[in-house]
């Protein structure tokens, strides 16, 4: 990150990198109140996730920001400002520099300017979309503290892409950029920033995490062929009526895996377990399956082509009467109808056309189709569309976006599965974007087919840029390869239709299919003759169906068509409003009754009905048709009927009867009656219909109406919001700058404080009194000795100058000549002696220092002045020479004598002088010898002793029986001493090593020190049947092997003075105090101490002995009673003076002990 200019410039000339990326980016975002957030997050995140971190601020351009050195003090990874192409790194948590945007290209960040006037792109967003897009669920999105609604438009983008999502919660101070996210349905995890660091610590941990150089985690994890998976698919069929089998595998199991992530599950039996138990994580990762990604105007340079090109030709095509009509399958939320829909009416109003537009946009989300029926959208979801169309087809609903009328008219939405559900028919124009790339070969060629019936013959189909007919060459012609458009071609085969059939119901798997044996693929061979033979006639009956099966549709129960055979325009139609597949709601008004009537009677009695001689009108021609409806006797999940319809030769007023008149008029006269009555009750249900479905539409129209009516009168108010809104998010916009250099600012303050404080503390513990002038010699403070000194109160001097108050007695006039030429002349003054009578404390003698201050905050140039009080020392030096006088005039008759004792006086204080420095030099031979005694005490004092006590020990262990009882008594004394000797000589030579030893500090949890010593010990302790109590504790900077060396010196002194019969008990607690709570000792300098309290049972002593233990060889027992050296509490007290603490005891004979020991909390 931080490199040099050769670095730099190096780097930027290396070739693209060639090592993917593969363990997962973190990007965070935050604005005002972000500093705090990640400063917690930092804190509590785990240095080595193996994670990239990117963290995006609003930061001013015009301030260098400090976040770099104030964050990196907080973690252990490599901190650091983003520098342009640099290679992402695991581990390492970069900062965006003021100023910049960041975006990821080939595994390298990219910087760029940040625009003057950014319209809805934030850097926030540029970079969760950017990681998105390269590395799709390899991304974590985190928002944290932040006002407007930056990170929301990117972090949708993630969420498409099947990451993760993060937003900080309730803690945050400024909530408006997590909220914006939380509100639009895009967070996985709410959570503190300290929860959030443990959630990515836990994460980090999963097995379902891609690790760095391994294969990509659903092909490592997820077999196509293993039966959890396998069972998931069922459940989602069963459960939703959809067919996951003929979707991409990769896609599918990705997604599964992301849920298992979220639901900390860890192999996928769990989590068919967990399907199982909970239907709602079923939905879930149904939604999450759908992958609704869409936005408006998507592919700007596509709709340009649609607009400019292929959509007038298609209108110019239309006669004015006939409806232009679009279908749009997996609209998702509508963006992409509601795209085409504007661009359609905007080509109308230019070239003054006004043929009627149906559109039909259909999803197998049903709630993305509740979302693109309200027609309501965010601010940011508008992005793309330019402010002339925003005004022109959207109108202001709260902080929201609405569809206009206009629009809302020609649309209409619908659930519907493409691969199972009927297609609509007499389509002009299809745009399928983005669906295929989530589907297999099989069902492309399903979908393929469908949209070659759903097409007039001279219809047009859209597809993603990244799709393509290449299944289907025989149904499509290319006409635009670039934006993937394509004409309908002329084909039988397109205009048949068959159910779907799903890879579940199949008898193998694409598994099994592979691991087809030589002798299977034999077997298939045979058949491959039989095979097209029975495609001849197929398509022999293809063209029969397609020329003589009279129009059909196959229905369930209820009422919804599965399939359509034969021409069915006449019978049935798409009409504006709500999309159905109900056959009652296609079918037209004429014969729907008659419909009814008999799906009715099929459904009770499970027989085939027909009514014939029904009459309709359609384009002012009458036609006389039949309907029946039959059960179909085949298996499917529910009882399905077919409707089918046939048409009797048309009625015309020309059709005369000849000849028989009296025939005929007995026909009619023996049928008139019946025939006039079944007209009747039919003519009369027919009106009761109509009439009721006149009056629910009427009702209808009348809601519509006056809803149409308030929100056209809450417009206006909306219209004169706006403004403000603009407004407010410009100063929203400065404010999250200034907040943040607030914060920086703040800190700097802080350290600035700790350092006044400090320079304040050592200012006011001074005996000498200063005080400060400015240039016009005022007094603009002073200190606490100067107050005591001079017996004066603030107020009596603040702003006065120096030489004007209290009636001018202290107007000095050498005094202020020398002041008066500091400032100008940039000098100073030591020592200068002034003598004079001051109010109050009288006749004084002070030795005056001065020197020039700046303040460079604002420039200002004073005057630092201090008084050294030699009064004392001056009448003590007058006093000595006023004696020294009165005896020379005593003896001045004995001056010879006199100068003579002087001389001797004069000599043997030369001689003293001479025999002091004589005796400082031997004391510092005998420190070093004391130094060389205790090398050699390690060394070869040491070796002899081990010789005597390994001697002893030889002559106890083989010569025992030669020698007498005294002669073994004397050897345990001897061997006893031995031991004690060596025992002295190693606590010697430690209390000698703590005055030379280097005294390095560490912070260590105390807990931790315990617990190694109590393991070093574990024989003794057990011995003693001891049990140490470790209670509250605390982090100590201490000097570790000393420290270690105390609380081994502490235990093993309770265990050696303990009570006999009784077992030990040690209790130890450590915690931070404040230097006021501490009674013992006076003046201390730091604020907070170390406060650590070690007590025991042992035999205990009296209290006047207290300060007496801590000294060398002091022992108040008898070897003999309680074996020791009597250094073990001195080495104790060596080390706390080593770490500047004092150690203090408390005891009571047979009462037990307490040790306190205090040292500075921070070093």
């Amino acid at each position: 990150m931080g490199q040099s200019k050769k670095d730099k410039t190096e780097k930027d000339s290396l070739p693209e990198p060639k090592q993917k990326v593969d363990f997962p980016i973190v990007a965070i975002g935050a604005s005002a109140g972000g500093l705090e957030a990640v400063s917690e997050l930092l804190k509590y995140l785990a240095p080595d996730t193996g994670m990239a971190f990117i963290f995006v601020q609003h930061l001013s351009p015009d301030h260098k920001s400090m976040l770099t050195p104030l964050l990196a003090k907080i973690t252990s990874m490599d901190v650091g400002e983003v520098e342009n192409k640099v290679q992402i790194k695991p581990d390492t948590f970069y900062i965006i520099p003021p100023d910049k945007e960041i975006s990821v290209e080939n595994d390298q960040l990219i910087l760029s300017p940040r625009p003057e006037s950014p319209k809805f792109n934030f850097p926030i967003d540029i970079l969760f979309t950017s990681l998105s897009k390269t590395h799709r669920e390899n991304v974590i999105g985190i928002i944290l503290s932040g006002s407007a609604t930056d990170g929301t438009i990117g972090m949708r983008s993630i969420k498409q892409e099947g990451g993760l999502t993060f937003a900080q919660d309730s803690s945050a101070k400024f909530d408006s950029m997590p909220k914006s996210a939380i509100t639009a349905g895009l967070v996985d995890f709410i959570l503190s920033p300290k929860d959030i660091a443990l959630e990515l610590n836990r994460i980090s941990q999963n097995p379902l995490i891609r690790i760095p150089g391994t294969k990509h985690r659903e092909e490592d994890l997820i077999d196509d062929a293993n039966p959890d998976l396998v069972a998931i698919i069922k459940s989602l069929l069963k459960f939703t009526g959809v067919d996951f089998s003929v979707y991409k595998m990769k896609t599918i199991k990705r997604r599964i895996l992301r849920r298992m992530l979220l639901n900390k599950v860890k192999d996928l039996k769990a989590y068919v377990n967990l399907i199982g138990e909970k239907k709602e994580e079923l939905d879930i990762l149904y939604q999450d399956l759908l992958i609704n990604v869409t936005s408006f105007f998507r592919d700007s340079d596509t709709y340009k082509y649609l607009k400019e090109v292929l959509l007038p030709k298609l209108l110019k095509s239309k006669k004015a009467e006939e409806t232009f009509r679009i279908w749009v399958p997996a609209c998702s939320s509508g963006e992409e109808a509601l795209s085409i829909a504007m661009m359609i009416l905007e080509i109308q109003e230019n070239s003054g056309t006004h043929i009627p537009i149906q559109m039909f946009a259909t999803d197998l989300s049903e709630k993305a189709i509740r979302k693109a029926r309200a027609g309501v959208y965010t601010k940011d979801e508008l992005e793309s569309v330019s402010p002339k169309r925003l005004q022109r087809f959207f109108t202001k609903s709260g902080n929201n976006y609405r569809i206009s009328k206009s629009i809302r008219d020609i649309c209409v939405y619908a659930p519907h599965n493409v691969l199972k559900d009927p297609p609509f028919s007499r389509i002009d124009f299809i745009s399928c974007r983005n669906l295929f790339i989530y589907l297999d070969s099989a069902a492309q060629k399903r979908v393929l087919s469908t949209f070659h019936y759903a097409l007039n013959e001279t219809g047009y189909l859209m597809l993603g840029k990244a799709e393509t007919i290449s299944s289907s060459a025989n149904l499509f012609s290319e006409v635009n390869k670039k934006y993937r458009i394509y004409s309908r071609k002329s084909s039988v085969d397109g205009r048949l239709l068959s159910l779907p059939t799903s890879r579940m119901n199949k008898g193998e798997t694409q598994h099994t299919k592979h691991a087809m044996d030589a002798d299977t693929k034999i077997s298939a061979a045979k058949t491959t003759a039989l095979q097209n033979s029975k495609n001849l006639d197929q398509a022999i009956d293809a063209v029969i169906v397609s020329d003589f099966l009279p129009p059909c549709a196959v229905i369930n129960p209820q009422m919804e068509i599965l399939q359509f055979r034969g021409k069915t325009d006449l019978y049935l139609s798409h009409f504006s409003g709500k999309a159905s597949l109900n056959i009652l709601k296609l079918v037209r008004k004429e014969i729907a009754f008659h419909l009814r009537s008999l799906i009715s009677k099929c459904i009770k009695t499970d027989q085939r009905v027909r009514k014939t001689g029904i009459e309709m009108n359609v384009d002012n021609t009458a036609f006389v048709i039949s309907i029946e409806v039959s059960p179909l006797l085949v298996e499917f999940e529910e009882k399905l009927m077919l409707v089918v319809f046939s048409q009797h030769d048309q009625v015309t007023g020309s059709q005369q009867v000849k000849g028989k008149d009296e025939i005929q008029d007995s026909i009619l006269s023996i049928k008139e009656q019946k025939i006039k009555q079944l007209e009747d009750e039919l003519a009369l249900s027919q009106k009761d219909a109509m009439e009721l479905s006149q009056e629910q539409e009427g009702f209808i129209e009348e809601l519509q109406s006056a809803n149409e009516e308030v929100v056209s009168s809450n417009e206006e108010l909306q219209t004169v919001n706006e403004e403000l809104e603009t407004s407010k998010e410009e100063l929203e916009s400065s404010n999250e700058e200034l907040v943040t250099t607030n914060q920086e600012l703040q800190t700097r303050n802080d350290l600035l404080n700790e350092s006044y404080d400090y320079s304040n503390a050592i200012i006011s513990t001074l005996h000498e009194p200063m005080i400060v002038l400015d240039k016009n010699l005022r007094i603009k403070t002073a200190n606490k000795s100067f107050y005591r000194i001079f017996q004066l109160k603030e107020d009596q001097i603040d702003g006065k100058k120096l030489f004007d108050f209290e009636e001018k007695r202290w107007n000095i006039p050498s005094l202020r000549e020398l002041l008066e030429h500091i400032i100008p002349k940039n000098s100073s003054f030591s020592n200068f002696k002034i003598t004079h009578n001051f109010p109050r404390i009288g006749e004084k003698v002070f030795l005056l220092n001065a020197s020039r201050l700046i303040q460079k905050s604002h420039g200002e140039q004073l005057i630092l002045l201090s008084f050294n009080d030699i009064t004392d020392a001056m009448l003590t030096q007058k006093n000595e020479l006023e004696e020294y006088t009165k005896d020379i005039e005593k003896t001045k008759n004995y001056n010879i004598e006199l100068e003579k004792a002087v001389l001797e006086r004069t000599k043997q204080l030369d001689l003293s002088n001479k025999a002091l420095s004589e005796k400082n030099n031997e004391l510092g031979k005998m420190n070093k010898e004391l130094e060389a005694f205790a090398y050699i005490s390690s060394h070869d004092l040491q070796e002899p002793l081990r010789k005597i006590q390994t001697f002893a020990d030889r002559i106890l262990e083989k010569e025992m029986v030669n020698l007498s009882a005294s002669g073994k008594v004397y050897f345990q004394h001897m061997q006893k001493s031995a031991n004690r000797m060596q025992k002295l000589i190693e606590e010697l030579l430690t209390f000698t090593s703590l005055n030379s030893a280097e005294r390095k500090f560490e912070a260590l949890p105390l807990a931790d020190i315990i617990k190694d010593v109590q393991n070093e010990m574990k024989e003794a302790i057990e011995a003693k049947k001891a049990k140490i109590t470790i209670n509250k504790m605390c982090d100590v900077s201490v000097i570790p092997f000393q420290f270690r060396q105390l609380i081994n010196n502490l235990i093993s002194n309770s265990l050696k003075f303990s009570k006999p019969e009784i077992p030990v008990k040690i209790s130890i607690s450590a915690e931070i105090v404040k230097k006021d709570t501490i009674k013992t000792i006076e003046d201390l300098s730091q604020k907070l101490y170390c406060h650590i309290q070690f007590s025991d049972n042992g035999i205990g002593f009296n209290q006047e002995y207290s300060k007496r233990i801590f000294e060398v060889f002091e022992k108040l027992h008898s070897k003999d009673e309680y074996p020791g050296t009597g250094i073990g509490l001195a080495i104790v007290k060596k080390i706390v003076e080593n770490h500047n603490g004092f150690i203090s005891a408390t005891s009571e004979l047979n009462k037990g002990t307490t040790i306190d020991i205090y040292f500075p909390a921070k070093k």
